[in-house]
């Protein structure tokens, strides 16, 4: 079992009798990022919030930094402070912010502090140079997502009450803009070692999209776009599932549409949103047709999430159930279908009681 350094999931247990029937969706509802989260509102969103430390940290640094990589939950806030127009939110958001960037090195990149717990471990192996800017990319495309959606919210942007922490936050731009830079310096490695994993393509497509809408850097934009399509072109033909490890999995395939959708509501060009739409509705319906009746995920014939499967910091991975009850609600409210999003309540249920 190999000890995978930068990854995530969620667990998950077993069943099988998949749904079928959703194959004749369509796009057609035009959404923005921001619509798409007024739609879900604040009662689902605030399920979702992670509620930093009080020196900001969130998940994995929550027990002592260990990398910027684990802050990738901020849009959780963010998305929960836009929707409820909630300051105190908004607060928490720039706390995480700020922590994550006391950790930024000159370079843009982000110091790495092991914990000793995995350096004494058998299976540990240290992260290689492409797995920290991976890292980096998984928390910048959360980053980007934030700031973006900030910057549409006319809330965020004109009311009296948001001035000061708006005004922190521009403060940090030339920090966002030397992790964006230290990204592009290094987008061959994260093409080279990202090439055969279409969510981590994804995440690094978000991440230039993202942050260079809201830096106004159209170098980073015109990355994105070739992250997209080296992403969209890893899609099976007839049954439409994004390929990883040569096959299909249920669990990363659910992440990568829930990106897919992302960059769709919050792309402005109508080229960019044709082809991502051609690429995740039938991802999509194949996501739903790999869920039981019962909310499971079925993990049969997955390629890198099953029992057995993948590990990530020593513990065996599970499905990131998270990620498709996000991407379920995405697809329900741009197909209008209400049947996806019963779906995505009964997967939630499922997973979380």
């Amino acid at each position: 079992m190999t000890l995978i350094l930068f990854n995530c999931s969620k667990p998950e247990n077993g069943i099988t009798d998949p749904i079928i029937g959703f194959n004749s969706s369509q796009v057609v509802n035009d959404l923005s990022y921001n619509e798409t989260l007024a739609l879900i509102g604040t009662d689902k969103l605030l399920r979702g919030v992670e509620k930093p430390n009080p020196d900001g940290s969130l998940g994995r640094n929550k027990q002592g930094y260990f990398h910027v990589r684990f802050q990738v939950n901020m849009t959780s806030i963010s998305d929960y402070a836009i929707v409820s127009e909630n300051l105190e939110a908004l607060k928490f958001l720039l706390t995480t912010i700020q922590y994550s960037f006391n950790h930024q090195l000159e370079d843009g990149s982000f110091e790495l502090e092991i914990p000793s717990s995995l350096l004494n471990s058998p299976s540990y192996k240290p992260p290689q140079a492409g797995d920290l800017v991976s890292g980096t990319a998984f928390f910048a495309s959360s980053l980007g997502l934030s700031l973006l959606s900030l910057q549409n919210s006319d809330w965020f942007v004109e009311s009296e009450e948001t001035k000061a922490i708006r005004a922190s936050i521009q403060q940090l731009n030339p920090s966002f803009e030397k992790t964006l830079n230290h990204l592009i310096t290094n987008k061959e490695i994260l093409m080279q070692i990202d090439a055969h994993a279409p969510n981590r393509l994804l995440f690094n497509a978000l991440a230039f999209y993202s942050l260079g809408k809201y830096l106004s850097r159209t170098d980073a934009i015109d990355l994105a776009n070739q992250f997209i399509d080296a992403a969209l072109a890893q899609t099976e033909s007839e049954s439409g599932y994004f390929i990883e490890g040569g096959g299909w999995d249920s669990s990363y395939n659910g992440v990568a549409i829930k990106l897919a959708m992302e960059l769709y509501l919050l792309a402005d060009e109508a080229e960019v949103k044709v082809k991502l739409q051609e690429r995740f509705v039938p991802a999509s319906a194949w996501q739903i047709s790999r869920i039981n009746n019962n909310g499971e995920i079925s993990t049969t014939g997955n390629t890198r999430v099953f029992k057995g499967g993948e590990a990530f910091l020593g513990t065996e991975k599970g499905v990131d159930y998270v990620k498709t009850v996000r991407a379920l609600i995405y697809f329900g409210l741009l197909t209008d279908k209400q049947e996806t999003l019963e779906l995505a309540d009964t997967v939630l249920g499922f997973y979380s009681g």
